[in-house]
Parts: C-alpha cells; sequence; structure tokens
C-alpha cells in the first residue's frame, strides 16, 4: 500500500507538471549539495518568455550559460533581442562559474544542468524535442561538457562560443568525462572515463584567432587550462557525428560582414566559425547563432528599443553615441557592458567614445529615474 500512495504521488506530480504552461514567474530554481555547499546551493534560473505566439508544438527553449564572473539575468539580457521566439532560459553558476577544473567551484553543475533540462521538457508549451543550449567562454566549457555526457535526445542543438574542446575534455582520440570529482592535481583534472556522446544533435563552435584568453590554435590558456586547436575540436566533433572524410585544412569559406570563415561538416549540422572578435562576439557571429538555432525573423533584432523611450545615435556607430531620453530631464546613468558581461564603463554623461572598443556587439545598461534599459549597440 505504500509503494502504491508512492506511485500514485510520482504520477500526480508529474501529471500536475505536465499540465501547466511555463510563464515568468515559474521557479524554476535547482538545489544541490556538495562538500562546499553541505546545506545546499540554490541554483538560481532566470526566465524570459517570448510575446511571439506559441507554436503549434510548443516553444523552442534556448539555455544560456554565462561566462565566469556572469550571472544568468545578465546573459538573458545580452540575448533578449536576438533570440524573439526562443524561451530563454538561464541559472546562475554557483561563485558565478561552472567547474571545469581550475574554478574556484567544484559545483556538480552536469547534474543540475541535466535535472534543468528535464524538469523543462515538462511544461505544456515547451517543445521538449528542441531544447538548445548556448554557453559563453567559461559557459561554453559546460557546454561542451554537456554535448560530451548529456544523453538526452531532446537537446538538438548545442552553440559553444568564445572557447571550444579543451584537452580534458578530449585527448587520447577520446571524450572525456569527469569520473568523480575535478582535481588539477591529478591526471588531465579528473576527465579519466572515456563519453560517447549522441549522434543526433547539431553542434556550432564560435572562436576568434585573436582571442587573448582561449588559444585558437590550442595550447595553456591564462584560464590555467590547454585546449585543442579549435579546427582539431570541431573536427573531433564532426567524426563523432559521422563524418568519415578529410579535415577542412584551408581557412574557411568567407562570408558575412565584418567578415568571418565557415568550416561546415555533414552539411551544416557540425560547424566551427572563426572570426576576430578576440574575446567576444561581432554581429556576423551573433547573426549566424540565430540562423543556426532556427530563431525567427527578427522585428528589433540588435536596433530596437522595446520601451522607445530612450534613442541612442549613431547606431551602428564606430566612434561616439550619443543618448537621450524623450520627457526627462533628470540624471541619466549609463554602464557599458560586453558581450560575455564585463562592465567596461560607467558614466553620468550622455555621450560616450567607444572609439578604442573592439568591433562588436555592447550593452547599454540606462539608469533614468526608477527605471532601466538595455540596449545593443554595434561598434564597427
Amino acid at each position: 500500500m505504500k509503494i502504491l500512495i508512492q506511485l500514485l504521488l510520482i504520477i500526480s506530480v508529474l501529471s500536475y507538471s505536465k499540465a501547466q504552461n511555463l510563464t515568468q514567474s515559474t521557479n524554476l530554481n535547482i538545489t544541490k549539495s556538495w562538500y562546499q555547499q553541505p546545506n545546499g546551493y540554490i541554483y538560481p534560473v532566470a526566465i524570459d518568455i517570448p510575446i511571439n505566439p506559441m507554436p503549434d508544438d510548443g516553444y523552442p527553449v534556448c539555455i544560456l550559460l554565462h561566462g565566469n564572473g556572469g550571472n544568468g539575468a545578465q546573459i538573458i539580457n545580452q540575448f533578449l533581442n536576438l533570440f524573439e521566439c526562443h524561451v530563454l532560459i538561464a541559472p546562475t553558476g554557483y561563485l558565478n562559474s561552472w567547474n571545469l577544473c581550475t574554478e574556484n567551484s567544484d559545483a556538480p553543475d552536469l547534474e543540475m544542468m541535466n535535472e534543468l533540462i528535464d524538469t523543462i521538457q515538462q511544461f505544456n508549451n515547451i517543445n521538449p524535442n528542441k531544447i538548445r543550449v548556448l554557453g559563453l567562454s567559461n559557459g561554453a566549457g559546460l557546454a561542451n561538457s554537456l554535448y560530451i555526457e548529456n544523453l538526452n535526445p531532446g537537446v538538438d542543438r548545442i552553440c559553444a562560443a568564445i572557447s571550444h574542446l579543451n584537452e580534458f575534455q578530449y585527448h587520447l582520440g577520446d571524450f572525456y568525462k569527469i569520473g568523480i570529482n575535478t582535481n588539477s592535481s591529478i591526471s588531465y583534472c579528473g576527465y579519466n572515463q572515456v563519453s560517447n556522446p549522441i549522434t543526433s544533435r547539431k553542434y556550432l563552435s564560435i572562436s576568434n584567432d585573436n582571442d587573448p584568453t582561449i588559444p585558437y590554435h590550442g595550447g595553456y590558456s591564462p584560464v590555467g587550462i590547454d585546449f585543442l586547436d579549435a579546427e582539431d575540436a570541431i573536427y573531433a566533433i564532426a567524426q563523432n557525428q559521422g563524418f568519415n572524410g578529410v579535415k577542412i585544412n584551408w581557412p574557411g569559406v568567407p562570408i558575412s560582414n565584418p567578415l568571418i570563415f565557415e568550416y561546415s561538416y555533414l552539411s551544416g549540422n557540425v560547424v566551427h566559425i572563426r572570426g576576430n572578435a578576440q574575446h567576444s562576439l561581432n554581429f556576423s557571429q551573433m547573426d549566424y547563432i540565430k540562423s543556426f538555432f532556427d530563431d525567427c525573423p527578427s522585428s528589433l533584432y540588435l536596433h530596437g528599443n522595446s520601451k522607445k523611450k530612450i534613442k541612442v545615435f549613431p547606431n551602428p556607430t564606430n566612434e561616439n553615441i550619443t543618448i537621450s531620453l524623450d520627457e526627462f530631464n533628470g540624471n541619466i546613468q549609463t554602464e557599458v557592458f560586453d558581450i560575455i558581461g564585463n562592465r567596461l564603463q560607467l558614466t553620468n554623461k550622455t555621450t560616450l567614445c567607444l572609439k578604442d572598443y573592439s568591433k562588436g556587439i555592447y550593452l547599454l545598461k540606462v539608469t533614468y529615474g526608477y527605471s532601466v534599459e538595455e540596449i545593443k549597440v554595434i561598434k564597427e
């Protein structure tokens, strides 16, 4: 009888979850315990639901993984105008990082991700077969670990941006997952169990050949990890997904403006994009992500301001921008962030100089009175 009651309770919970729609106010927070947090750490999970009508088979989902020092709410704000037809979901890592090896966090981030994905798939307005993952920098490392270890077929696309496979994750001709825990004092930091990634996913890698943090051609990085060559890394993933041909050894196909180079395998199911946006993303790379994830055509993409009150001119710019507000005469404070969430500038001036910034996309956070608005600006 006790077992029967437990089964009925489980069925009831699952049925309740499935009958619900995911909303802005849904609590997706997940608690995990380990030696650094024996009483449990609550992973905060930010959510954004698109205003576009729900498709018949439910919304696709993009799980966003922030870089080291970032957080979930911040990365949603960065991609809000890019993904207009995806539900955006973004957890915040312990100590604002993800556990790859040398970080201060030893959190069970993959356990959290597996649970989060399983939970998301239960909601009535979500397409359980269109769960996508986009990670930036440190978050790209977690996205790659998810590619290697997660077996959920509903995760159909993964993008690792501003980083690529490291030598812990792929060495001696195989993909590896963490055995018990990461440990920088042992061989390959504890990545000692061979893993066989499922072969039903599309995969996109974006790296920059002038990145000062993640070496494009492989080797030691300032983050304390050795990386593969970016083009070797994508070839290993293409082979895992069924490609039997030779590696692309030419400079890729030049496309878009700003110029990027495409290395495409398996009819575009496995792709590497090489750019020169340093440790960031440029407009072309962002646009490629949007297309790769099959998001809907954009209405506000990058240039729109949802509240229509703040004006930024010119946008795009190659030097200065001027901020103006309709019907507001008080003080304005503007913060400038790069695409991975590093704050570059804080000012009360209405004219900002971006002359010394690299080409790419930047986020302005404008505070006036009791209101805050965020606007994307393109530096050409």
